[in-house]
């Protein structure tokens, strides 16, 4: 029953550093980064869980609150984090550092997850959770530099008129 106290503690962490990071991009930005990535991530886990039944959520009314807030708020917000740290002025190395720091942690929440009875795998193994979540934010950082095209195009066209 530890499972959605941690989940929720781990949300408003996870959004207090998000809210205090320092961002490139604007609200609309980020808002639209972090649709598509829920978006995307409500959709795989979907089709993981209900469709090809590769794993297993809690039948606990208790607990499924965590796996939600897992699915549509802590993994995106931490994609929006790895988004924002990539295109600020740091060095290759602190980039590729916070990449892997997110990854594990995103591999750590799966853990936790799976620890406090909230997943169960069934047919998946964390090798495939590991490719997921590193799709997941390598799609994010595609939709990003495609949100910053479509910006920097859409301002360009505007000055014309």
């Amino acid at each position: 029953m530890i499972g959605l106290p941690f989940a929720i503690f781990l949300t408003l962490s996870i959004s207090l550093f998000f809210f205090f990071q320092r961002k490139p991009f604007n609200f609309i930005q980020n808002s639209i980064n972090y649709m598509v990535v829920s978006i995307l991530t409500t959709n795989v886990f979907t089709i993981l869980a209900l469709n090809l039944k590769l794993m297993n959520t809690t039948e606990n009314p208790y607990l499924f609150p965590a796996f939600i807030l897992y699915r549509d708020v802590i993994i995106p917000l931490l994609i929006l984090i790895v988004i924002n740290i990539f295109y600020t002025k740091f060095t290759l190395k602190k980039k590729v550092f916070y990449f892997l720091f997110i990854f594990a942690c995103l591999i750590g929440i799966d853990k936790l997850l799976i620890f406090f009875n909230v997943l169960e795998f069934t047919k998946w193994n964390f090798y495939y959770n590991a490719a997921v979540h590193c799709s997941f934010i390598l799609i994010g950082l595609g939709i990003a530099k495609m949100v910053l095209y479509v910006s920097k195009r859409s301002s360009g066209h505007d000055s014309h008129i």
